[in-house]
């Protein structure tokens, strides 16, 4: 009995080796980027600034100042870890200092990119909680063609993943201990640059599409050598957002009938009539639907093995019923 006793134990408790991984537990989260983040920052001002009389992004089509047409990302991912969220992430931010909405939105004081947020978080945090979560996904702006009269895109990435370290580091040495470092899609793929894909980089064009995808390229080496170089006491977790968003164009999931083309057309203005099968909802941002699927990936990039004591008592089991074995063995015999 003694022996069927812990044989039953073993089998409950190994049955924990094969559940999945749970998700890490945060205080918090902390999310700094451009438009692919902000949940209504860049919207407030143009509001405190109209008297409610305008929004920006206009709404509707555009859900309550997000860059689609529900949530977006990372206040999805909150709600997944339970935890409150505290956004700096702007639309048009660029990873130093300016924000290339300055002429969509003339006359308005603008936020400036990732150097900016940062430095707002550490001026409001002389210690960062070393519990919570930081994300920062920005880099697009600093690449794709803008009207901005203060920035002016750049050809290579070297200052965009000098600007991204610095970021980090400002982090790291105010206590952040776990930060979240998204790549980047290729940029020449989003449907901005639909009609310039053909394989070939041409002279004298950074916009092209097959030009803009190898400067991503470029840059997601470069940002995989940084974060490569960060002292291990730093929980870095990089998200491969490059991957995932390439699968999805290349080996469309179930989720999507369409993974090329835009749902809501700027031009027209016209919103297709089943946006939740769309990944791209404009010509640079994903769908909410295409959101989720971000959300629920990093989400599964936060998972951390099964605790230790689990595989110790494991380990102390399978002891016990070797022990028991050679007991009856011997009496056995």
């Amino acid at each position: 009995m003694k022996k069927l006793s812990l044989l039953a134990s073993f089998v409950s408790i190994s049955g924990l080796i094969s559940s999945p991984a749970i998700a890490a537990r945060f205080s918090s989260i902390y999310g700094f980027g451009d438009s692919l983040t902000d949940t209504g920052n860049i919207n407030q001002i143009v509001v405190q600034a109209t008297g409610g009389t305008q929004t920006f992004p206009p709404s509707p089509p555009y859900f309550m100042g997000r860059f689609s047409n529900g949530p977006v990302w990372i206040e999805l991912l909150a709600q997944k870890l339970d935890v409150p969220l505290v956004n700096f992430a702007f639309g048009g931010a660029t990873t130093g200092f300016e924000n290339t909405l300055d002429t969509t939105l003339p006359g308005l004081p603008l936020p400036g990119g990732l150097q900016q947020q940062i430095n707002n978080f550490a001026l409001n945090n002389l210690i960062a909680d070393p519990n919570a979560l930081y994300a920062i996904w920005a880099g697009g702006n600093d690449y794709l063609p803008t009207n901005s009269m203060v920035f002016t895109p750049f050809d290579n990435p070297t200052q965009t993943l000098n600007n991204i370290e610095m970021a980090i580091n400002s982090l790291v040495k105010i206590g952040a201990k776990n930060i979240m470092v998204f790549n980047l899609p290729n940029l020449g793929d989003i449907p901005l640059n639909n009609d310039s894909i053909d394989g070939v980089c041409p002279d004298n064009n950074q916009f092209d599409g097959d030009c803009l995808n190898d400067l991503t390229l470029a840059h997601n080496h470069g940002l995989s050598t940084l974060l490569s170089g960060f002292s291990s006491e730093v929980n870095l977790i990089r998200f491969d957002i490059n991957t995932l968003v390439s699968n999805n164009i290349q080996n469309p999931s179930p989720l999507f009938t369409n993974v090329t083309d835009v749902c809501f057309n700027l031009s027209t203005f016209e919103v297709c009539d089943n946006p939740d099968e769309f990944l791209f909802w404009d010509d640079r941002h994903p769908t909410t639907v295409g959101h989720q699927l971000i959300a629920d990936s990093a989400f599964q990039s936060l998972a951390v093995p099964e605790s230790k004591t689990i595989v110790g008592l494991i380990t102390l089991g399978l002891i016990g019923i070797v022990k028991v074995i050679k007991s009856s063995r011997i009496n056995h015999e």
